[in-house]
């Protein structure tokens, strides 16, 4: 069933991308109608990663307006103060944000928006239809819906890293850390008679780490080896310096830059995102082994410098890994109940494990600008510009919230940092050419014709 109206755009995903999005829009007056669809059937965020004593790595002031709007009343403070925890929170002295708490100030931001988002309808399959005398987009959802936009803003974050040696074996004992909470509650039945589960974790992220932990907390897992091709779990660079790659001023000057030069950098600054860990859950793992080493238990296993090379089935149920060291090539087996695959998302690139676009992006795969790569050209406003025109002889664009960390840098990996400043972005791109408005000569709105706030003009057009 198709919706005869268009919006002025369409949103697939509403986790906190599209939510600070959206909460931009409302803030800016956006004169536009805006649908987004979501897979879930409520607002969540990492629910499958609400570990107890977990953080979010992450200051709470940028939160989804606040670096934009101080006054916002969407910021986490506020959010604090309307429940009446704003001086229990300050009383604590945390350092970061409980992620429960995170969630929950999420959840609370989202419940503003209930009537802009469906529920429950996971986006299936992007395409193109005719409209008046142009084009628009056409999303259909998994309940055979199908809403049409001018515009499209894919925001359901990236796919999953799956390394090939586990692609066959995937299934209720082999899963990616995403699936993390559900996964293992469905493990325990396993346990029972068992003597208890044998669990491997691959990878060395943050993730790794605190599933790892909280596996040796659950009294139905035996044993927890963590495997990574590094020497252990490294720790983050909290540098202020390193960290810079969260600002809004580092995009505008990493987005210009060769596509050569920009994976240089990422892999110089790898340690401020990736396969890197906080000193408060590396000092609790060395407390756990050394505990293990004195009392002469072996139920954390930890082989570094060692990579999975083959997965198969045992008779007698669960896997059988083939291990090998990367250094000295020499192989062991190591036998598991579970197998849990810390090992981030794929990124966009022609490099192992990446993906050329979004898989939703398949349906306008003909129609999208390319790079020497095979890898969409996307603009500094995080929009790609396809090929033919939109209703009004506008320029048919979609754009990727949250998706960019090849093209604009770390701050897309996920960072709740940029939240507020990649939302502004696209705001303001989209408020530049509201529904039917003509990109051409006369075309575009002044600031004061957009209604934007002139306190969010700087931000918004800097």
């Amino acid at each position: 069933m198709t919706d005869d109206h268009v919006h002025s755009a369409v949103g697939a995903g509403f986790g906190p991308a599209n939510l600070s999005l959206a909460v931009a829009l409302e803030e800016f007056g956006y004169p536009g109608t805006v649908r987004f669809v979501e897979r879930a059937r409520g607002f969540q965020w990492q629910d499958e990663q609400l570990l107890s004593g977990t953080d979010i790595q992450n200051n709470p002031f940028r939160d989804l307006a606040m670096p934009r709007r101080p006054d916002s009343r969407h910021s986490f403070v506020n959010y604090l103060a309307c429940r009446g925890k704003l001086t229990d929170y300050l009383h604590l002295n945390l350092k970061f944000p409980l992620r429960r708490e995170y969630a929950g100030y999420l959840a609370w931001v989202a419940e503003s928006f209930r009537g802009s988002v469906d529920y429950g309808e996971p986006a299936v399959r992007l395409s193109l239809a005719r409209s008046g005398d142009g084009e628009v987009f056409r999303v259909e959802t998994g309940s055979g819906r199908c809403l049409l936009g001018e515009t499209f803003v894919l925001g359901t974050g990236r796919s999953p890293r799956v390394p090939a040696e586990f692609q066959d074996a995937l299934g209720p004992t082999v899963f990616h850390s995403t699936r993390y909470l559900t996964s293992v509650k469905g493990l325990a039945a396993r346990a029972r008679g068992t003597g208890g589960l044998r669990v491997v974790v691959v990878g060395a992220s943050q993730s790794a780490i605190e599933i790892v932990l909280d596996l040796l907390g659950r009294p139905d897992v035996a044993q927890v080896t963590s495997i990574h091709r590094g020497i252990g779990f490294r720790l983050k660079d909290t540098s202020p310096y390193s960290r810079r790659v969260f600002l809004p001023e580092f995009v505008d000057y990493f987005h210009p830059l060769p596509a050569e030069t920009k994976r240089r950098i990422r892999a110089e600054l790898r340690t401020v995102n990736y396969a890197a860990c906080d000193q408060d859950v590396i000092d609790r793992l060395a407390a756990a082994q050394y505990e293990n080493e004195l009392t002469g238990a072996d139920r954390l296993r930890l082989m570094p410098f060692s990579e999975v090379a083959r997965v198969r089935p045992r008779l007698r149920g669960g896997h059988r890994l083939l291990v090998r060291d990367v250094n000295h090539r020499t192989e062991s087996t190591c036998d598991a109940d579970a197998v849990i695959l810390a090992t981030g998302f794929r990124d966009f690139g022609a490099g192992p494990g990446d993906e050329r676009y979004h898989p939703l992006l398949e349906g306008v795969a003909d129609r999208l600008p390319l790079d020497d790569q095979g890898v969409p050209v996307v603009a500094r406003d995080y929009s790609v510009e396809l090929a033919g025109r939109g209703r009004g002889r506008r320029p048919l664009r979609l754009f990727l919230n949250g998706l960019c960390e090849a093209s604009h840098g770390m701050g897309d990996a996920g960072a709740l940092a940029v939240l507020s400043a990649r939302a502004a972005d696209i705001a303001g791109s989209l408020m530049r050419y509201p529904s039917g408005m003509s990109a051409g000569a006369g075309g575009r709105r002044s600031v004061r014709d957009a209604r934007i706030p002139e306190h969010m003009v700087a931000e918004v057009f800097r």
